[in-house]
């Protein structure tokens, strides 16, 4: 999953950042920016999120080679390809690959369907991407082709093409770009969880996302009972894994983090139960998994562990209007992936600049100050014109990207209190 760039962040830029949001105003950035490259996709998937919104048209090569100049003078440290359609898509996919390679600002990530991932391009990628999110979705070639209503044929395109990027990137030694593997997942495919984590396994990715579909009919919709048997799926796979793979299982059909929450209590007890000494048997002699990867995942787990205290009961608002934008095929500028359908300039009639420090960011700017002021009194009301009621919201209706990218920088996280 996409980190936003936060990793490439200087602590000159985190002050920044954090004096930003005391003072409400924007001192530096954008530090992350999102690039859709085209409206355009090779395929057409019934739950596309993006579908209402899309054009046909791509953004220009010039424009982005001029784009590329503007954001290394702003100070931006990395970017992202998606969409909008599909990323690689692009008329010009290598050239504006090697446009982006050139500045020398790291592509942080690429969610893309990977069925024109081709070995070309995969070798471009390798040493300038941090990590590809890969939407394969479900298990089989007849399940794909029903949610992207494509042919099955892209189904094995797109495990062939995983397999010849992870074994290109082996063979030149490199670790980039990791592979994230994504599943989304609802009550036409949710029986297949385990066979979704074999294949996962097999095609040795390095990270595993389950989701789940938005904007679902009524009838498309799991029962309590269907959403049961999903979770018991899931803690079959998470007993096997152990997250040394699975980083996400969540679902904006429904909030099942509850759920969640309650079967990794179960599963911690049952581990517990076995027994320091059976603990660390299973440990030895587990054959799949590598050393390596026991060592670096129980290192992941402790870190993890010293983040959860350190930060318990601190606030995690959003900063977005001070760190990141959005820049989509028709030149739009917009905040994020979430408000994309709310304008805050256009690259075609103003530079970054002019929009980043333009008037609508800073009233943008000064709606988040007021969800952060206001805390859990905070409602949306019509003086809103960006920030929807998500943006603010608890519990379920909290935004899924509100703070997860800066959330393990406890410096950070800790020094948002004192601003606020």
């Amino acid at each position: 999953m996409s980190e936003l760039g936060w990793k490439y962040l200087t602590a000159s830029d985190k002050d920044a950042i954090a004096r930003g949001i005391r003072d409400g105003v924007a001192y530096g950035g954008p530090y992350h920016v999102e690039i859709h490259p085209a409206d355009r996709c090779n395929i057409d998937c019934f739950f596309c999120s993006t579908a209402a919104i899309r054009g046909t048209d791509e953004l220009p090569l010039s424009r982005l080679e001029e784009m590329m100049a503007e954001l290394k003078e702003l100070g931006t440290r990395s970017v992202r390809l998606a969409g909008g359609g599909e990323p690689l898509f692009h008329r010009k996919t290598k050239d504006f690959l090697s446009a982006i390679a050139k500045s020398a600002l790291p592509i942080e990530n690429i969610t893309t369907n990977a069925v024109i991932l081709t070995e070309e391009v995969g070798r471009l990628l390798i040493g300038t991407c941090d990590q590809i999110t890969v939407s394969l979705n479900t298990a089989d070639p007849d399940t794909y082709a029903s949610m992207m209503q494509t042919t099955t044929r892209n189904f094995q395109r797109v495990l062939d093409n995983v397999r010849q990027l992870i074994a290109e990137r082996r063979r030149q030694g490199s670790e980039t770009p990791r592979i994230n593997l994504q599943f989304l997942v609802w009550r036409e495919n949710y029986k297949s969880i385990p066979r979704m984590y074999d294949l996962a396994r097999e095609l040795d990715v390095d990270t595993i996302f389950f989701n789940g579909l938005s904007f679902l009919k009524p009838e498309q919709k799991m029962t309590a009972e269907e959403t049961a048997e999903m979770m018991r799926l899931y803690e079959e796979v998470v007993r096997r894994d152990e997250y040394r793979r699975i980083s996400m299982i969540e679902s904006f059909e429904q909030d099942i983090r509850p759920l969640v929450t309650e079967m990794n209590d179960r599963l911690h007890a049952e581990r517990n139960a076995r027994g320091a000494v059976a603990r660390l048997a299973h440990l030895v002699t587990r054959r799949d998994i590598t050393w390596r990867e026991k060592i670096a995942h129980r290192r992941r787990l402790a870190e993890l562990r010293r983040v959860e205290r350190a930060t318990a009961g601190l606030d995690e608002p959003c900063v977005i209007g001070w760190h990141s934008m959005l820049v989509r095929t028709s030149g739009v500028i917009a905040p994020c992936c979430i408000l994309q359908a709310s304008p805050l300039g256009n690259v075609f009639k103003q530079t970054v600049r002019d929009v980043w420090y333009g008037d609508d960011y800073a009233r943008f700017r000064a709606e988040l100050s007021r969800i952060m002021r206001e805390g859990d009194a905070w409602q949306h009301d019509g003086s809103d014109q960006t920030v929807v009621p998500m943006c603010g919201g608890k519990g379920a209706e909290v935004c899924p990207i509100k703070s997860f990218y800066y959330r393990t920088d406890v410096e950070f996280v800790r020094g948002l209190r004192s601003e606020n």
